[in-house]
């Protein structure tokens, strides 16, 4: 087995070992703490935040309690005022329109006592007998005692208001007024003569916009009214939502008699609030939804902790196992080559004291010896060089130069102008080639270049061929490294341009582009059916990239990621390569 092949497989299994052991401690060092965050949390934060959402449920509703209590308490005084009001009183102790002269004083002091509550709520008077009705609005219909029996009667449930003059709160005479309001609840009040018969009744119904400026948002999904005595119920944000409690799945866990206070549910939690004065309670409803939410989104922290340290540990692993493994392995491995005969072995010394004294021991061992092997690397260094140098002698460049001018003086004295241009133009091209004293040339020099390699093609081609050249004069001077350009421009005429029948264009062009420089080769010839895409820790796709791929290369390892090659291309339409080099980076 290969030396290289032993080594990489030694480490490899020795990373394993290491890499399995610590992956499993640093997961379980995580895995621990935040399971039992999660448990704890799941477990009493759980518990914990229900008390709190039950606590808050019971300071709103008792705030929602007082605000109805105060409602309830205004329309109750204006259902007193109507009840003893004198006009009134004799009204309906005459039970008869006939012969009153005092009408319009009493449609005037029933607007001036629900003066600001016009849109809010209707007053409505009606004798025992049906035959005098009054109202501020169009007389409700179920008030109309002419056509409502005993077990009809809106009026009946007053007697176990209890008194004199109690009245009773009730939300079972719900209707749609000719406005379009709807009545949410009534106020009913006997009104007596001074011997106390009973002469008729005060309705004063309420409608539901009255209640607009109820808390009915404080952090419940409802809120809901709650008659104590009959077991009716009815919900301030859901008018079609009213009648006894299976009406209200939600009420199901309220137990009876009613008390105050928080009730934590099947999904929610109902806390409960009397309004004082009255037989009605309030009941807001918090649905667990949030609570589960909550729960939710941190198990979703939990796992993404989860995932993130599953990842660092991963990570953590990995360089800390490196960071043993390989110096163990480099040390064992290179004792090895030692005694192959590999005697030019040397190990890096570790910072883990223990590795580093045995590797400095072992370095201490070899040194004497991989001395004596780095002089003799230099020695056929030398030789190497040596061997170089008569090989360029023996193709002596000026040989190649006196053969040009030969022809050229030939070619002039037989006035043979394309002949002359021609060996003019390649002895310029074979110099520059042969030259490998400096590794960059200016932009000047490579833009001569491609028009010496233009002319030369274009004395092959004739008419069929029309070049542009064209260098931004503020740039003739950037160094770039050598033959960038003028492969791009061969590439160009041979792979683009000859296939492609009819005329061929082909130009050349280098810009400044604010800090950058943009080197253009385009041509209308047949293009790639697949543009490639240029990477310099890729592979060429075929032959034909190779150079695309060299020049991309030397710009990379020249400039960095900065500089590079682009290729946009259009079968049978043409292609246009593109160098990117950074304007900060040119030297005169």
């Amino acid at each position: 087995m290969p030396l290289a092949i032993s080594r990489e497989l030694g480490y490899t299994e020795t990373m394993k070992s290491l890499f399995s052991r610590l992956m499993l401690f640093f997961l379980v060092v995580m895995l621990v703490p935040v399971s039992l965050l999660a448990f704890a949390y799941i477990t009493a934060g759980n518990r914990a935040l229900e008390n709190n959402l039950a606590e808050q449920g019971d300071i709103n509703i008792r705030g929602a309690a007082v605000r109805m209590q105060q409602l309830i308490e205004e329309y109750r005084h204006k259902a007193y005022t109507i009840s003893v009001e004198e006009l009134v009183v004799d009204l309906l102790e005459q039970d008869s329109f006939e012969g009153t002269t005092s009408m319009n004083q009493l449609y005037e002091r029933l607007f001036t006592i629900m003066k600001g509550d016009t849109y809010l709520a209707t007053a409505s008077v009606v004798s025992t007998s049906g035959r005098v009705r009054l109202s501020t609005h169009l007389f409700p219909y179920q008030y109309d005692l002419r056509y409502q029996g005993n077990d009809t009667n809106p009026f009946f449930d007053l007697s176990r208001a209890g008194g004199e003059t109690a009245s009773l709160i009730t939300f079972t005479n719900r209707y749609m007024t000719q406005n379009n309001s709807f009545v949410f609840f009534n106020i009913l009040r006997r009104v007596r003569d001074v011997a106390g018969t009973v002469l008729g009744y005060v309705a004063v119904d309420v409608y539901h916009d009255a209640l607009s400026d109820m808390p009915t948002t404080s952090g419940f999904t409802d809120i809901i009214l709650i008659d104590s005595e009959t077991y009716v119920a009815a919900s301030l944000n859901h008018l079609d939502r009213h009648g006894d409690f299976t009406k209200l799945p939600e009420l199901k866990s309220i137990t009876f008699p009613l008390f105050e206070g928080s009730i934590i549910g099947e999904g929610n939690i109902i806390s409960v609030a009397a309004i004082p004065n009255t037989q009605l309670y309030l009941a807001g409803v918090t649905d667990m939804a949030i609570l589960n939410r909550s729960i939710e989104g941190f198990m979703m922290i939990v796992g993404f902790v989860l995932a993130v340290g599953a990842v660092l540990a991963g990570i953590l692993a990995y360089f800390f196992s490196r960071s043993i493994a390989k110096p163990v392995n480099d040390l064992a491995l290179s004792m090895h080559q030692v005694e192959m005969g590999e005697m030019q072995t040397q190990v890096t010394e570790s910072r883990i004291l223990e590795i580093g004294q045995a590797q400095q021991s072992f370095n201490a061992m070899v040194r004497q010896i991989t001395n004596l092997m780095e002089l003799t690397r230099e020695e056929e260094a030398k030789v190497q060089e040596a061997e170089r140098r008569a090989l360029e002698a023996q193709m002596n460049p000026h040989f190649l130069y006196n053969t040009l001018n030969t022809v050229k003086a030939i070619a002039r004295m037989h006035d043979e102008r394309e002949i002359l241009t021609i060996t003019t133009k390649l002895g310029k091209l074979l110099r520059n080639a042969i030259d490998n004293r400096e590794q960059e040339t200016s932009l000047k020099e490579s833009f001569s270049l491609v028009e010496s390699y233009l002319t030369i093609q274009k004395i092959r081609y004739g008419a069929k061929l029309d070049t542009y050249v064209e260098l931004d004069p503020s740039i003739e001077k950037v160094m770039t490294p050598k033959l960038i350009i003028q492969p791009l421009v061969e590439n160009a005429l041979i792979h683009g341009l000859e296939p492609k029948l009819g005329r061929w264009r082909l130009s050349v062009t280098a810009i400044s582009q604010g800090d950058k420089i943009s080197i253009t080769v385009a041509d209308n010839g047949i293009g790639f059916p697949d543009a490639p895409s240029i990477r310099s820790d890729a592979e060429p796709e075929s032959s034909t990239h190779v150079g695309l791929y060299n020049i991309h290369r030397r710009l990379q390892f020249r400039y960095g990621s900065s500089a590079g090659i682009t290729i946009d291309s259009i079968e049978n339409e043409g292609t246009i390569i593109k160098i990117r080099l950074p304007r900060d980076e040119r030297r005169a």
